[in-house]
């Protein structure tokens, strides 16, 4: 980000609004915070979304759209940083698949990875996009932390 603002003069962000912009998330920081549940030893974070229509082409190519993982994992593992003080973390394993759209071969509608943090705590999430139509939100997102 830093190279492309010197480049274009321009200025970038990410934007992890599941963390600062869900009320529950803001009072889980504030918990955390104030130690009241303790160390953050595990965050486990479930993000379920609905595809929906009127996507555009470059969303269904990985190579453009960087993977389900990057799109929507991304906000959970910013969480797990967040929520457990940790600075980085290795991945042990990651899966992804295309479980329901043969005709877009090049969409992940399913991911999952397990992570151990810096400072020894670890992390789940999976992601998804089968949330059904019929539901009026875009999914069903949960995070669960785990305090000594």
């Amino acid at each position: 980000a830093r190279e492309a603002t010197a480049r274009t003069g321009l200025k970038y962000a990410v934007y992890y609004s599941e963390r600062i912009h869900v009320e529950a998330a803001v009072l889980a920081s504030q918990l955390v915070e104030r130690g009241a549940i303790g160390r953050v030893v595990q965050v486990l974070a479930l993000g379920p979304h609905r595809l929906g229509s009127g996507r555009p082409d470059w969303f269904f190519d990985r190579e453009r759209y960087g993977g389900i993982l990057c799109d929507i994992g991304s906000h959970n593992m910013e969480q797990m940083l967040h929520y457990t003080g940790a600075s980085g973390g290795t991945v042990v394993n990651a899966s992804i698949a295309n479980y329901a759209n043969p005709r877009t071969p090049g969409l992940d509608d399913f991911g999952d990875a397990n992570v151990v943090l810096d400072n020894g705590a670890t992390g789940y999430c999976r992601v998804d996009w089968f949330t059904p139509d019929g539901l009026r939100t875009w999914g069903d997102g949960r995070t669960l932390l785990l305090g000594t």
